[in-house]
């Protein structure tokens, strides 16, 4: 398993998008207005089952817990790895680019 995947396995996406949104229980999954556009329903769902999340409204957008992370901060993908790392005690390599790349 690699570190993105042992980092979004020791994460429950509930538990994360919860700290910033207030999700309502809706049969499997929760439900609550998007944090990324003004909206008055819940279109706004996240799956525990799939630890994923996805807007039905305006913005459409959905992903992982890394790329709610992301949104939400404004965060680049490895800030937002290393953000949920520490909080999931996962400690990431130093990757150094080589001189081929």
């Amino acid at each position: 398993m690699n570190e993105v995947e042992e980092v979004k396995t020791r994460l429950d996406i509930v538990e994360v998008i919860g700290q910033s949104v207030t999700l309502q229980k809706s049969g499997r999954t929760y439900k609550a207005p998007c944090p990324f556009h003004n909206e008055r329903t819940a279109s706004f769902i996240v799956s525990p089952d799939r630890q994923s999340w996805h807007c039905f409204g305006a913005c459409g957008t959905g992903g992982d817990v890394i790329s709610f992370v992301m949104k939400r901060e404004g965060l680049e993908f490895r800030d937002a790895l290393h953000l949920l790392a520490e909080r999931a005690g996962v400690k990431l390599q130093e990757h150094r680019p080589s001189p081929e790349q």
